[in-house]
């Protein structure tokens, strides 16, 4: 679905080398500074800064799509996105399905099935200023998703996240992970990035660690052990089997 070829961001990531398969979650680990943001604002065709390689979204180099076309291929959220000030929650999603066509009665739907894992029901007529960090990351997340969302976005192709959990509580951490399960259960290449190992362990079809820009693990979760994760994020770690689900606790 997308493939990295060569991918450098100068002093930031790479090369990279690898693909985002189609009907997989990739959940992307790694220390901070270790490139994650660089390698998804790359994935997504939005790199300001010089960069080498190649990045082929089904076959075609993102260089080669308009900003049109990508917001109907592609969504991303990004680590520090910027909220319209004055907005309510309900028109921050509307604007999200512009690049759809507008608000049909098919985003209504789909807004309803992401407002109820989101918690946003309530929310939907509070202006954005108003609301917790926590809150207005939620609509930011449903925002993201909506724009892709293949009921109504035949095109939708590829899903991009940095950081979608930061701030928000252990609920609406696992709704969201249990959302983007089921975005590429529908068939979407789904990529996030994420600090806490264990869930990116438990949910991912694939894990990427990035240590330093370059891309020191990828595969099946399994590929994460105790020695990778001392010698990247520099702890050690005990790994305990609870219930058929393998665990690592930090050693004190």
């Amino acid at each position: 679905m997308l493939a990295l070829n060569g991918f450098v961001q100068r002093d930031r990531v790479g090369p990279i080398h690898g693909e985002f398969a189609a009907g997989s979650l990739t959940l992307l680990i790694g220390p901070n500074g270790s490139g994650k943001s660089s390698l998804l604002t790359g994935a997504a065709g939005l790199s300001s800064s010089e960069g080498e390689g190649e990045v082929r979204l089904a076959g075609q180099a993102l260089s080669g799509f308009s900003l049109h076309e990508l917001a109907r291929h592609r969504a991303m959220l990004a680590q520090q996105a910027m909220l319209p000030h004055g907005l309510r929650g309900y028109e921050l999603l509307a604007l999200g399905a512009e690049p759809l066509g507008g608000v049909t009665e098919d985003v209504c739907l789909a807004m309803a099935r992401l407002g109820k894992p989101l918690g946003l029901e309530k929310l939907y007529h509070r202006q954005l200023n108003t609301l917790s960090g926590g809150e207005q990351q939620r609509f930011l997340i449903a925002g993201t998703l909506l724009q892709v969302d293949p009921a109504i976005n035949p095109d939708a192709q590829l899903l991009l996240l940095d950081e979608p959990l930061a701030g928000l509580d252990w609920q609406h951490q696992l709704a969201t992970l249990r959302l983007l399960r089921g975005y590429a259960d529908l068939g979407l290449a789904v990529v996030a990035s994420i600090h806490d190992i264990n869930m990116a362990c438990q949910y991912a079809d694939s894990v990427w660690c990035l240590h330093q820009g370059r891309l020191a693990a990828s595969g099946a979760p399994n590929v994460i052990t105790p020695e990778l994760i001392a010698e990247v994020f520099e702890v050690k770690v005990r790994l305990l089997e609870q219930d058929g689900i393998s665990v690592m606790l930090p050693v004190s």
